[in-house]
């Protein structure tokens, strides 16, 4: 079951003024096309100030394609490690890419609609890719936070990396444990193959109750799928 906290006000209004660009950018694509979008245009749109705009997104393209700002991605995984609790690791995983990825994860007509923009403009493709590259890292660095702490310790078997016992280049950038990565792609995947499967026909529900859904069924699937390998 998810353990996400409940949003305060604050984050709240934050979420519905993201929301509303994201889908304000999509909306002028689909109307007017992509030449028409400006983030003037955008902005006017989603009722914010063209400032107000760029502390979520960096630019108009990132705004169609649901993508924050790397330094409000970076943020958000690092607070996420910061407050969630200790737990079983696949469910601290999914619950760190819940609470980092702002987007509308259930909104199925949003998503069909960007995905129909990718197809008229693969183009855009490319900084969809770039950008999910740039956030490997410190996810995966997150991720390995997660598992060698607390109560997901014992599920991790990040104990066993080599990087662990090397505490005289402990302040050297390292790369993230190579199980840290397995297990971040893992769930990514199972986040996705989770939000397609239910979004259609829980489009209804009240937000919190459609993320604890996606959430319990992800962690299912991550486990039967950890099971079929054994």
């Amino acid at each position: 079951m998810s353990r996400n906290r409940e949003p305060g006000l604050r984050e709240r209004k934050k979420q519905q003024t993201r929301r509303r660009l994201e889908q304000a950018a999509v909306a002028i694509v689909a109307e007017d096309g992509l030449d028409a979008l400006t983030i003037d245009a955008i902005s006017e749109r989603a009722e914010v100030s063209p400032r107000t705009f760029f502390n979520y997104f960096d630019s108009k393209e990132d705004a169609i394609l649901g993508l924050g700002t790397e330094e409000a991605t970076r943020r958000a995984v690092s607070d996420a490690v910061d407050e969630i609790p200790p737990g079983p690791v696949v469910d601290s995983i999914l619950e760190l890419l819940m609470r980092a990825s702002d987007s509308a994860m259930l909104d199925h007509g949003l998503r069909e609609r960007r995905r129909a923009i990718l197809r008229d403009h693969p183009e855009l493709l490319g900084r969809h890719f770039s950008h999910i590259g740039r956030m490997l890292d410190p996810l995966a660095k997150g991720v390995q936070s997660l598992m060698t702490r607390g109560g997901a310790a014992s599920d991790s078997p990040a104990s066993d990396s080599p990087a662990s016992d090397n505490g005289a280049e402990a302040d050297e950038p390292t790369a993230p444990d190579p199980h840290a990565q397995i297990l971040l792609m893992m769930c990514g995947a199972a986040l996705r193959a989770a939000t397609l499967e239910l979004s259609p026909g829980h489009a209804d529900l009240p937000a919190d109750t459609s993320l604890a859904l996606l959430h319990t069924r992800a962690a299912a699937l991550v486990r039967e799928s950890i099971e079929r390998l054994s």
